[in-house]
């Protein structure tokens, strides 16, 4: 038996771990209909927008689905990379966090817009070195 579950507003850097629940079947083996579409309009919305803003300065890989896309450093490593962003104040995790390549650097998009719009800022004016 399926039931429908209406959930009340949640902002979308809340709304992760929901959509996670939802993919991965969690939600509905208890028996839970949810409707998480207009969260993952949103995410993809938000995907699309750091595209747009970085892909004339960055190549973008891993952009297909999720919260996050990973962007391969244009000089130096991406851990050299990623200490220039915080010195900018701008938090970014290298990629050998998630392998042992440390050419690339993840960024996640479960944040505000301007906060997003800030951060691309931020990454194309480092992307010159």
């Amino acid at each position: 038996m399926t039931h429908s579950l209406h959930i009340g507003f949640i902002p979308l850097v809340d709304a992760a771990a929901l959509i996670i629940a939802v993919d991965k079947g969690f939600t509905a083996a208890e028996g839970l209909d949810v409707d998480i579409t207009p969260y993952v309009a949103d995410y993809k919305r938000k995907r699309d927008l750091m595209a747009a803003e970085l892909k004339d300065h960055y190549e973008i890989i891993g952009a297909d689905g999720a919260f996050y896309m990973f962007i391969k450093a244009p000089w130096g490593t991406a851990t050299e990379f990623v200490k220039k962003a915080i010195e900018n104040e701008l938090l970014i995790i290298p990629g050998n966090v998630f392998s042992s390549e440390d050419t690339h650097f993840r960024i996640s998009y479960a944040a505000k817009d301007e906060t997003l719009l800030r951060g691309a800022e931020v990454l194309r004016k480092i992307a010159r070195g």
